[in-house]
């Protein structure tokens, strides 16, 4: 039996972080950091999301995700409402 695709924020954040890529886990780990409320995921999070483990969302976590991978932080909603809520946007391109 297959284990079931990684989900879409899970797969944002594994191309950039982890063995291998652009960004170690520390590394994300040091520059994830809430703009809004200076909120930081532990290390230990970072690497449950980059193992695909499911994680409690909040808008803390979206926002340090975003800063974290230098992408605009609709990206990271849009990829945490797909895998969480099943919710897809049609007019969501990964360039957003």
């Amino acid at each position: 039996m297959s284990s079931p695709a990684p989900g879409a924020l899970t797969r944002l954040v594994q191309a950039q972080v982890g063995d291998g890529r652009p960004l170690r886990i520390r590394e994300f780990a040091e520059r994830a950091v809430d703009p809004e409320t200076g909120w930081a995921p532990s290390k230990s999070l970072v690497g449950y999301i980059v193992a695909g483990h499911q994680v409690k969302v909040t808008p803390s976590l979206v926002r340090a995700v975003a800063a974290g991978l230098d992408v605009p932080l609709r990206r990271v909603q849009i990829a945490a409402a797909e895998q969480y809520l099943g919710l897809i946007l049609e007019d969501a391109s990964p360039s957003t």
